[in-house]
């Protein structure tokens, strides 16, 4: 009988540390979720962070770069605050010595855009036919890029910045201006981009300007939805944008009776 008990207690003492060992051994390794090469990318005054999965549960980090800000708003979630651009590394760790190391690379924001279509429109009932005509193909004329050019928008302040002293100083961002093909010998520049609030006809609207300045001139660009003449309405999904120039007061003195005339610079692609 005490042969049968004694058999019995280790029978169950074998199988609980089998089942330990069991657990231990099937323990996920400490990553960081959905982030691949453990690579993280942010732009410059922006925030993004990572999850932690594996490893026992219990988890801290490190990092001495004074690029980031980071603080564990969770018990597995790192938010990180870009401080300035470079590269940044941070050491994740559980309470078992387990880690893993997140690369982060700080860049400033940009957007690229790629021009699709060149058009110009003329506005002005008492000017002749060959006077619009003429007009419109001066105006044509003024516009700095090519279909198949292009400009990039470098953003050197921080992204979703609200300091008054980047409002009453704001940074030279910096633009690419690509004359012939996007990419390939650029003219280099800098611009201020606003957001004009309106009203019309009741309605509150709001539109982005670009001002360039390069090569000792200023050009204001507005970015617009663009609908050409005799367009079928679009979803919002594919609306197309244009860069507008308005050149008006330009061609007032040599076109006297013209109301309005700008320039359209339509956008084939955009991306950041």
């Amino acid at each position: 009988m005490k042969f049968k008990t004694l058999a019995w207690t280790l029978l169950v003492l074998f199988s609980t540390f089998s089942l330990t060992s069991c657990d231990k051994d099937t323990e996920e390794p400490l990553a960081l979720h959905d982030v691949e090469n453990n690579s993280l990318e942010l732009y410059y005054g922006a925030k993004g962070g990572v999850t932690i999965v594996g490893g026992d549960g219990n988890y801290s980090f490190s990092t001495e770069s004074p690029l980031v800000k980071a603080e564990m708003t969770h018990s597995n979630y790192v938010l990180f605050e870009a401080l300035n651009v470079g590269d940044a590394t941070v050491t994740i760790t559980d309470q078992s010595g387990h880690s893993c190391v997140l690369k982060i690379h700080i860049g400033y924001y940009s957007m690229n855009i790629v021009v699709a279509k060149l058009d110009a429109t003329v506005v002005g009932d008492n000017m002749t036919v060959g006077e619009q005509k003429e007009l419109k193909e001066k105006a044509l004329a003024t516009i700095p890029v090519k279909v198949g050019g292009g400009y990039k928008f470098v953003y050197t302040g921080k992204v979703n910045s609200s300091s008054s002293a980047e409002d009453l100083n704001p940074p030279k961002n910096l633009v690419y201006i690509y004359p012939e093909t996007y990419g390939k010998e650029p003219i280099e520049g800098t611009f201020e981009k606003k957001t004009i609030y309106k009203e019309r006809d009741g309605q509150n609207f709001s539109y982005d300007t670009y001002t360039l300045h390069y090569k000792g001139l200023n050009r204001a660009l507005l970015f617009l939805e663009y609908k050409s003449t005799g367009a079928v309405a679009r979803s919002v999904e594919f609306r197309t944008y244009q860069l507008a120039e308005d050149l008006t007061e330009q061609y007032k003195t040599d076109y006297p009776n013209v109301e309005e005339v700008y320039t359209s610079q339509v956008i084939g692609s955009m991306y950041q």
